[in-house]
């Protein structure tokens, strides 16, 4: 008689230190940083980007440095940015323009496409927009129907000849270009 209580006594003992325990740890896992599952919950307008060997940290979508006495270098997200399921996976991607160069002076601007992988943000593909060209325009990208379109603008000794717009899909692992380029006037704002 002595055997069965002490295999349930004994029992009951695992079980009472082995639930607080199960509990502690799913408290302490929700009591830390949440773990992110969207890449909506990533503020792209406060990030750190790497452009060449450096990396700039974004407030508000904007950063600025003094390069030489009377000159700043900025970056700065100028367009976006904007959600879709951009590859097929049933999960948002996000896309938008960062514009970098010496303030006050033509800049160039490229358009990036972000994807959330292992809880990360992954650069998944980046396009020149403008390289050294003084032009602004009022918007540099479409995302629509797994599709992102992409204005660039061409032109040489820093004014704007033309603008491009080429539609891109997600096919193999990488944006592959949809059909022919649309060439137009250029359109600085």
């Amino acid at each position: 008689m002595k055997r069965p209580i002490v295999i349930l006594v004994f029992s009951l003992l695992l079980y009472s230190n082995a639930f607080p325990q199960s509990r502690n740890k799913s408290a302490s896992s929700s009591s830390g940083e949440q773990a992110i599952i969207d890449i909506r919950q990533i503020d792209f307008k406060n990030f750190a980007y790497t452009l060449g060997a450096k990396t700039y940290k974004l407030r508000d979508g904007y950063y600025a440095e003094t390069i030489v006495a009377g000159t700043q270098w900025e970056l700065g997200m100028i367009d976006g940015p904007y959600y879709s399921d951009l590859t097929g996976d049933g999960k948002d991607e996000v896309a938008f323009i960062l514009s970098y160069g010496a303030a006050q002076s033509p800049n160039a601007a490229e358009a990036r496409v972000y994807t959330l992988q292992n809880g990360r943000p992954m650069l998944l593909a980046t396009f020149v927009v403008a390289d050294s060209i003084s032009c602004r325009l009022d918007h540099y990208l479409e995302v629509y129907n797994g599709m992102i379109g992409v204005e660039r603008i061409y032109g040489s000794d820093a004014r704007c000849d033309h603008n491009e717009i080429i539609q891109y899909r997600w096919s193999g692992g990488r944006f592959m270009p949809v059909g022919a380029a649309k060439i137009m006037a250029c359109r600085c704002m």
